[in-house]
């Protein structure tokens, strides 16, 4: 008559010849290894294994059969860093050995979130304008078209007060500009606003040196 044997591993029923009792039997589902029953009646029945679990941080559970191990994996208390072994003291394998499916339910880590590089300061080349509106984000609108038209107006009316705003006005906006405080998209306009209000004022300047000096030449020889 055949032997019935229940594979502890994965309880598979096993039916196996006479002559194999007593001996060590392999399930050919899962490898694990058992002992055929005895035939003779003075040989009593050995008790089914039991398992114990370790976590990462040391503690130990068990001892417990192979059912109670599966219950443990429904309930999520076996992670894929745990380890089972037969006794407290080990031999001790990875839990993901006799359970596969632990690997498929553990979480997947989360994506970290994109590092934030904020603008440099030091010049155009560092700079990457993506649009306007995040531009006005970190610096101040530029003034070129106001200052182009200053200086338009102080050659056209020949007026040196607004030639002399166009170049302290432009020359201002520039720095800003260069130390990463003001929208360069400005500053062609601003340059060109800036070059035609110095032109005028400088000429003013001079005009208005030599006009002085021709004065006081004039009132010293008049003495």
């Amino acid at each position: 008559m055949p032997l019935e044997v229940r594979c502890a591993g994965c309880g598979k029923m096993l039916r196996v010849a006479d002559e194999h009792a007593g001996k060590p039997l392999r399930c050919p589902a899962c490898n694990h290894i058992s002992t055929a029953p005895s035939t003779s009646p003075s040989v009593a029945a050995a008790p089914p294994p039991t398992w114990h679990m370790r976590t990462p941080e040391g503690q130990t559970y068990g001892p417990v059969p192979r059912d109670e191990l599966d219950r443990w994996v429904g309930q999520g208390r076996i992670a894929t860093d745990c380890e089972l072994g037969p006794s407290a003291a080990g031999p001790w394998e990875p839990a993901t050995s006799m359970f596969p499916a632990l690997v498929r339910l553990a979480p997947k880590p989360a994506d970290p979130p994109p590092a934030f590089t904020p603008p440099s300061p030091f010049g155009a080349s560092s700079y990457a304008y993506s649009s306007a509106a995040a531009t006005s984000q970190y610096v101040q609108p530029h003034r070129g078209g106001l200052i182009l038209v200053l200086g338009l107006v102080g050659i056209v009316m020949g007026c040196p007060i607004f030639s002399l705003m166009a170049w302290v006005m432009g020359s201002g906006d520039l720095r800003e500009m260069r130390s990463g405080r003001m929208d360069r998209n400005g500053e062609g306009l601003t340059q060109a606003g800036m070059i035609l209000g110095m032109i005028p004022s400088i000429l003013f300047i001079v005009g208005a040196a030599l006009a002085m000096l021709f004065i006081i030449v004039v009132a010293v020889a008049g003495r």
